[in-house]
């Protein structure tokens, strides 16, 4: 209702013109109302609620990666999954823009990935050693600028993959970056899209990420997009896990190293080490009796003794070296 609307029906009541207490005359044409068939729903509110659990998983992972990126508390949270014409999503986008085709196959087609500019300057500004407080600017960006942000953005789409493996396994990869939303229209301006919107607090800069899915992207999987098959994957991940532990640790256990016997340093200067020749007899800094450095790859981990075995040069460990003796040291 309109405001004059509103004000019309309480100077009505307030004059006695209308009984409030009245039940209202009810008439066929009174409870029918116009529907269009155009309009109707073309996600079920199971694949709403499917993707809202699937983009809760990437947000948090978001947040985890975020935080790690920039040094800077980040919250990452879903606000909501809607519904809406392509169209309608376009011309909400602000002015800069900044807008990144993402294929994600099985899906059909192209999806997109729109973050708004407070939350990519504000990454910028961290990158770059500044503040947080990238925000309310209202300029382009700039080439430089597009290439970060290229770089953090191929970086971090790999956690879509993983917050959607629990219902199916989707490649996912950036295929480029727009700032114009006419040069990314990666469908009809009337088909449906379902948008589900991120909010981001990255230390005092807050914004938006949006991610758009067409449903013609959405339909060669639709089945799929239930809670049913998202929770019986991850009874059955839980499941495995035992297994997938043992295999992991089978796996490091067989895994080969490098182990280095060190004798201890010699110092030499340039003009010795030039002029040694075959038969020179090298004196080391090293006692008999003293002990060897043995390292496993680059660390230090056991004091050994020098000696023989079948023949061969072989150690004996005499002592395991702690971590907070490499600190001492």
């Amino acid at each position: 209702m309109s405001q004059n609307e509103i004000d019309a029906l309480l100077n009505a009541i307030n004059t006695g013109a209308m009984d409030v207490d009245a039940p209202p005359e009810e008439s066929l044409h009174d409870q029918a109302r116009l529907y269009d068939f155009r309009t109707a729903n073309r996600f079920s509110k199971e694949q709403m609620r499917t993707l809202h659990l699937v983009y809760d998983n990437f947000a948090r992972l978001f947040s985890t990666y975020l935080s790690g990126t920039t040094r800077s508390m980040c919250e990452v949270d879903v606000v909501g999954v809607e519904e809406l014409k392509y169209h309608e999503f376009v011309n909400a986008l602000p002015n800069p823009v900044l807008l990144s085709i993402i294929s994600m196959p099985p899906l059909a087609g192209p999806t997109l990935l729109e973050m708004s500019p407070d939350v990519a300057y504000a990454i910028i500004s961290r990158l770059l050693g500044g503040g947080s407080s990238g925000g309310g600017l209202s300029r382009s960006f700039t080439e430089i600028e597009l290439v970060l942000l290229e770089r953090i953005i191929r970086q971090f789409i790999g956690l879509v993959s993983e917050a959607w493996e629990k219902v199916i396994p989707v490649r996912v990869a950036l295929e480029r970056i727009e700032t114009s939303a006419q040069f990314a229209q990666i469908v009809a301006l009337g088909e449906t899209v379902a948008i589900i919107t991120l909010d981001v607090k990255l230390g005092d800069a807050q914004g938006l990420i949006n991610f758009c899915l067409p449903h013609l992207a959405i339909e060669p999987i639709g089945k799929q997009l239930n809670t049913k098959v998202l929770f019986q994957s991850g009874v059955e991940m839980s499941r495995s896990m035992p297994q997938v532990a043992e295999d992991i640790r089978q796996r490091i256990r067989s895994t080969p190293l490098t182990v280095t016997a060190v004798f201890k340093d010699t110092p030499a200067s340039v003009r010795e080490v030039l002029s040694l020749q075959e038969g020179d007899v090298l004196r080391l800094d090293h006692r008999v009796g003293d002990a060897l450095t043995l390292k496993v790859g680059h660390l230090s981990k056991f004091r050994a003794t020098f000696g023989t075995q079948d023949k061969k040069y072989a150690v004996r460990i005499l002592d395991i070296i702690r971590e907070e003796e490499l600190d001492h040291e």
